[in-house]
């Protein structure tokens, strides 16, 4: 479902705290920024047909298609996303205070996909969709330049939708690569499984329902001697979200969102770790036509975890961005 959640800093620049699990900024980075973009299907009121623009790969089959606006007048095998975002973090390092880092963070996103024509089967329909997709994440701060990445996606999703029942099936292949000469820095691969239930609470508003469990299966290069699979896990997100079309462009959605990981391996000194991360936020998205949208988000989030070298943190992001979605 989500293929750009993954990726690995050894070391955090924040406090000196050092983690085996190879995680705080670039995978934390990757996995909030994609937040406020899952678990919203098209509200009722819409008229159905044409996707509104996948803000990351194999976004649409997290939860199944999303934003529609209007009918195409035949099926669309292909499709190319470009993708532009700005915001600021007043923890772009992911640390706690006092060793918190504040940046803009620019995002931009390229991405290619196959979808063929929805199949009947029963009484739902099925749509599956392949592509590949690359993000650079770029730090506006001189602290975590030398932090830059690149995300490369390939994924395989699959959707079924029965009613207002929707239920999804992945997986993904993603490497994180640094951008000063593109090394490898982590690798993982990640099915996933989901459901979600739309409740209409009148023609313009939509409560959305819905639960994702991902597997990652990961490698980074072993640190201090420690396996190169250290941040293998299991993650279970429960989510509920308000769609509201306000406009017949205008789309509000708030959210919160609840996430448990059960990382498989211990670290030296520790037996087990559980991770949950919170998060509350708003979207705003504008669209101008089929093509082009316009949004503007404010996300909070909180982690806590079971491990002592992995040090709890509170960040608050938001920004503006914007997406061309060409479907041919």
């Amino acid at each position: 479902m989500n293929p750009i959640r993954s990726g690995a800093l050894y070391i955090s620049i924040s406090s000196g705290i050092f983690s085996l699990h190879a995680q705080p900024a670039a995978i934390q980075q990757l996995q909030n920024n994609q937040i406020t973009r899952e678990f919203q299907p098209p509200p009722p009121g819409l008229a159905a047909g044409t996707n509104a623009p996948e803000l990351y790969a194999g976004e649409n089959l997290d939860v199944g298609p999303q934003r529609i606006l209007r009918m195409l007048p035949h099926h669309a095998w292909l499709g190319a996303l470009f993708d532009s975002q700005a915001f600021f973090t007043d923890n772009a390092n992911y640390a706690p205070q006092p060793f918190a880092v504040s940046s803009w963070v620019f995002v931009n996103t390229v991405q290619a996909s196959l979808t063929p024509p929805a199949v009947t089967l029963g009484p739902g329909r099925a749509t599956v969709a392949i592509g590949v997709a690359s993000q650079w994440y770029n730090y506006g701060d001189n602290r975590m330049e030398s932090f830059d990445f690149n995300a490369q996606t390939i994924f395989l999703n699959g959707n079924y939708t029965v009613g207002k029942w929707q239920f999804g099936a992945g997986a993904n292949l993603t490497r994180l690569v640094n951008q000063e000469n593109y090394n490898e820095t982590y690798r993982e691969f990640m099915p996933n499984l989901g459901i979600q239930r739309v409740l209409p609470l009148n023609r313009r508003l939509s409560l959305i329902l819905g639960d994702l469990v991902e597997y990652h299966l990961t490698e980074v290069p072993s640190v201090l001697g420690s396996r190169a699979d250290i941040n293998d896990r299991l993650d279970n997100i429960a989510s509920l979200s308000l769609a509201w079309q306000a406009t017949r462009h205008l789309l509000l959605q708030p959210f919160y969102r609840f996430q448990y990981s059960n990382y498989q391996h211990d670290t030296p000194g520790t037996s087990g770790r559980n991770d949950y991360l919170q998060s509350l936020g708003l979207s705003a998205t504008y669209y101008f036509n089929r093509q082009v949208s316009l949004r503007a988000f404010y996300n909070y989030n909180r982690r806590q975890s079971g491990d002592p070298f992995t040090p709890a943190y509170r960040e608050m992001d938001g920004g503006p961005g914007i997406s061309l979605d060409i479907k041919f």
